[in-house]
């Protein structure tokens, strides 16, 4: 941001454009938002908006650093939900809650991974992949106690971007030859049975 808003004011104004800017990406597509098309629907001149951010791409970069601590806040609190149930319960649960937030406040992240090769090396990527990694160690070290920092560590990566690589393919493509049904419980048991090999 070019400038972080102090006042209650600013801090108001800031948020009416990420607000239109989420509503823009949803209606028009990523590729199609402009400045000026995110100042009609948030109320707020172009000059201004240019007083808090540089460009249309900034903006998405903050919208996103923000929805993307919001998604890995909300996955934390289902993760520490779990805790009466086993693994075969907690992965599709956990992979369920990814297809609904990539679908939530009408396909927001759908229309943004569309693009994510933009975006996969931002704060916001950085910021979701510091949660999932947080809830992988979490989770699996209640299942696998026997197992070094080092096996929780690489197990993790290896799960959360494969199924995210996975999830992120299939919501922004309408061509796969596999329901969201069946993707599921695909994933599902191929994450039980990764974490249930030997080492």
């Amino acid at each position: 941001m070019r400038k972080k808003p102090q006042q209650q004011r600013a801090k108001i104004i800031v948020e009416n454009i990420l607000e239109a800017t989420q509503l823009c990406i949803v209606e028009y597509g990523l590729q199609q938002v402009t400045t000026p098309k995110i100042a009609e629907k948030s109320g707020v001149s172009v000059g201004s908006i240019y007083q808090y951010f540089e460009n249309k791409d900034e903006i998405v970069q903050e919208l996103l650093s923000r929805k993307s601590e919001q998604l890995g806040l909300a996955l934390k609190q289902i993760a520490m939900s779990q805790e009466g149930l086993n693994l075969e319960e907690i992965v599709p649960l956990s992979i369920q809650f990814g297809f609904d937030m990539m679908k939530a406040d009408g396909g927001f992240f759908m229309e943004i991974l569309k693009s994510w090769h933009g975006y996969n090396n931002s704060e916001a990527a950085q910021i979701l992949e510091k949660h999932f990694y947080e809830v992988g160690l979490y989770v699996f070290s209640r299942f696998f106690k026997d197992w070094s920092f080092e096996i929780l560590k690489n197990k993790s990566f290896v799960i959360i971007n494969s199924t995210l690589f996975t999830m992120m393919r299939y919501v922004s493509n309408n061509n796969f030859l596999i329901s969201e049904q069946q993707l599921k419980k695909e994933l599902s048991l191929m994450i039980v049975a990764y974490l249930q090999q030997s080492e």
